[in-house]
């Protein structure tokens, strides 16, 4: 017996893997496009026809992720399935957990009606966890693993991933925490993947500040500079050399002196420190906006700080370095000056795009999303349309998913995105992707990477501005990426490190 609607496509490397999931909590590693939907519907298939009258969970992340779950899988197989979500009352979603054979949820809502006791997961024989670098910390996974394995009579785990951890403590986090004996690796150079691969070419084009806007950058890291001195003249960060103060060095101090103030202390240093790190915090932001994102954003930025009621944005305002720079931004404006990028943008579609491709555009900042979007707007042939996250004045989670179902549907043709879409969206048919900016993250360079190019060959172009962050995020990202191929290439060597404890001890 099985429950698919049509035949699936044989392939090698799938079989493997699913004969290796049936005999334990397994974590699947596999780049983006080869199937791991294909390879969880066949563990589906396999336990309900094992255990009828039992049940299935899978989570992921997002609603837009679970919707394009639930109408795959619809397709896919003949069963009972449903979603439960935070917009479905508790008591429907109870029922939803009796009658469905397969759920799809985000973790948020199990987490929620595991508290209430209304999810029992006794009958649930499969847990399928998407997107499973993420059970970490916190995270729901976590917790819903935990309380899934104690309860089900018949208890597996799948956890799917295309890329894990750039830390060897972070797989073993994930691993312990699904409870994992087997790990399944299959990486782009495998012998019997390498068919199903499609191509992809990498176009890194890398733009100079002109001097003005380079000027300003300048200027912002003098302010920078005076803030520093005067921590360190509070006695704060007085032995770090100044060129070694970050972002990161600021925000952890700023983390430190909140605790202290928080467990009851008042000193004027205290306090004094605390505001000079939000400055601080401000400023790298200003710096980063003018010089990897846009003029407009950091203009923005800077009336934001001007309008600021708080002690932060009214020192900061009062600085005449500042008032300089502010006057200097919005005279360039006017003039018609903007980033590089913004025309590199244009000749990428000028030169790589017509009107029957699909392209998506990451940008950090949802400013630079609305500048994208305007900028592209006027190119012909070109629909685009803005996905953003929820937060204040984002779009809903059913705006996400009508977005994306138009986008799929061609009534869009380019979608100019925040980081909602770079995770698990699998998005038929799109030929280019533009990275707008860097990001030190391998993970979510791999997920940008695996939007594009999923059935068919695909461009991404890649900008950096010269001599910025843009550079050193691209650099570490691909340290961080190739630590993590060799941390898998480890696992895939020496199986038998994995113990059946669910513990990979070669990595403590």
């Amino acid at each position: 017996m099985t429950f698919f609607k049509k035949k699936i496509e044989d392939r090698e490397y799938q079989t493997k893997i699913f004969e290796t999931s049936k005999t334990g909590n397994t974590l699947v590693v596999l780049p983006t496009g080869l199937g791991k939907t294909i390879i969880s519907a066949m563990l589906i298939d396999y336990r309900l026809e094992k255990y009828p009258n039992s049940r299935i969970l899978f989570l992921a992340p997002t609603k837009p992720l679970i919707n394009q779950h639930l109408r795959t899988f619809s397709d896919l197989m003949s069963i009972r399935l449903d979603i439960a979500s935070g917009s479905i009352s508790r008591s429907e979603r109870g029922k939803i957990y009796e009658r469905a054979q397969l759920v799809f949820a985000t973790p948020q809502t199990i987490e929620n009606d595991m508290e209430k006791g209304i999810i029992d997961f006794t009958s649930f024989s499969l847990l399928i966890v998407d997107e499973a670098h993420h059970t970490i910390g916190n995270y729901s996974y976590v917790k819903i693993a935990k309380q899934y394995s104690e309860k089900a009579l018949h208890p597996l785990v799948l956890g799917l991933t295309a890329s894990p951890a750039s830390d060897r403590e972070k797989i073993k986090t994930i691993c312990d925490n699904l409870q994992i004996t087997n790990v399944e690796i299959r990486s782009d150079d495998d012998s019997d993947v390498i068919p199903y691969i499609k191509k992809k070419e990498i176009e890194e084009i890398k733009v100079d500040l002109p001097q003005e806007m380079l000027e300003l950058a300048n200027g912002v890291k003098l302010i920078i500079r005076d803030c520093i001195i005067e921590l360190q003249s509070a006695g704060l960060l007085k032995n770090a050399q100044q060129s070694k103060i970050n972002r990161i060095t600021v925000l952890l101090l700023q983390k430190s002196l909140q605790r202290q103030m928080f467990s009851g202390k008042r000193s004027y240093y205290l306090i004094r420190g605390i505001i000079i790190t939000s400055k601080l915090l401000k400023l790298y932001h200003a710096y980063t906006l003018v010089a990897t994102q846009s003029l407009r954003s950091f203009s923005n930025f800077l009336l934001k700080i001007e309008d600021g009621k708080a002690k932060t944005d009214k020192e900061l305002s009062a600085d005449p370095k500042f008032i300089s720079m502010k006057k200097k931004a919005d005279e360039l404006l006017e003039k018609g000056m903007e980033h590089p990028k913004l025309d590199k943008l244009q000749y990428i579609f000028n030169t790589h795009f017509s009107e029957s491709k699909k392209a998506i555009i990451f940008a950090q900042y949802r400013d630079t999303v609305d500048i994208i979007y305007n900028k592209i707007s006027g190119i012909k042939g070109v629909r685009p349309v803005k996905f953003i996250g929820q937060g204040k004045g984002g779009l809903s989670q059913k705006e996400q998913i009508s977005i994306i179902r138009d986008f799929e549907q061609g009534i869009y043709n380019v979608l100019v995105s925040t980081s909602v879409s770079e995770e698990g969206m699998s998005i038929r048919g799109v030929d280019i992707a533009v990275f707008y900016e860097t990001i030190p993250s391998a993970i979510r360079n791999i997920q940008r990477r695996g939007r594009v190019g999923r059935f068919a060959a695909g461009l991404i172009f890649i900008l950096m501005t010269r001599g910025t962050t843009d550079e050193g995020y691209y650099w570490l990202s691909k340290r961080r990426e190739k630590t993590m191929k060799k941390i898998i290439k480890n696992i895939k060597e020496n199986p038998e490190n994995i113990r059946q404890d669910g513990t990979l001890h070669p990595f403590v």
